[in-house]
């Protein structure tokens, strides 16, 4: 039994040292992009996400919260494996339509964005998604009505609005 384990550490070198529970905060501590399951690069005044994030291609939770992303690049769908992105205090005010084809996301963390509104192909996610959090978000109540009818079984966290009128 002994010599099996020794064989197999052997063989597979890398399998020793994955740790899929282990957080990263910082890109510098990579040194093998497919043992990167959970990366939080929050607060480090990023303009877009870095290239070096898709070639993660086990990456179950990115969390890129308080930096400065206002657009989200057609690339996130490499990121097959995505579970859970938090993009929270970015100046982000849309998402791409490609999103939707994310096949595990499970949660999707926007608060205190500029997000009003989801593309339509995003109702392919009510079957996977199980929380949308847009709170402190801008939206009225039509955004959070035509948010509801797109994604009618997704647990919604969102600030009450109303179509008052203004003076």
């Amino acid at each position: 039994m002994h010599r099996l384990l020794l064989i197999a550490l052997l063989l597979l070198p890398g399998m020793a040292t994955c740790q899929p529970d282990k957080v990263y905060r910082s890109l510098s501590e990579v040194t093998n992009p497919d043992e990167v399951y959970i990366l939080h690069l929050r607060s480090k005044r990023l303009n877009a996400v870095p290239q070096q994030v898709y070639a993660m291609h086990n990456l179950r939770e990115l969390n890129l919260r308080g930096n400065r992303i206002a657009t989200l690049s057609d690339s996130i769908v490499l990121l097959q494996n995505l579970e859970r992105i938090e993009l929270s205090r970015n100046p982000i005010d849309s998402l791409p339509p490609v999103m939707a084809s994310l096949p595990h996301l499970t949660h999707l963390v926007l608060w205190d964005t500029r997000v009003t509104n989801l593309p339509k192909e995003f109702a392919r996610l009510d079957n996977t998604l199980q929380l949308l959090d847009l709170r402190d978000c801008p939206l009225t109540l039509d955004d959070q009505k035509a948010i509801e009818q797109l994604l009618p079984t997704v647990k919604k966290l969102w600030d009450y609005a109303c179509n008052c009128p203004t003076d």
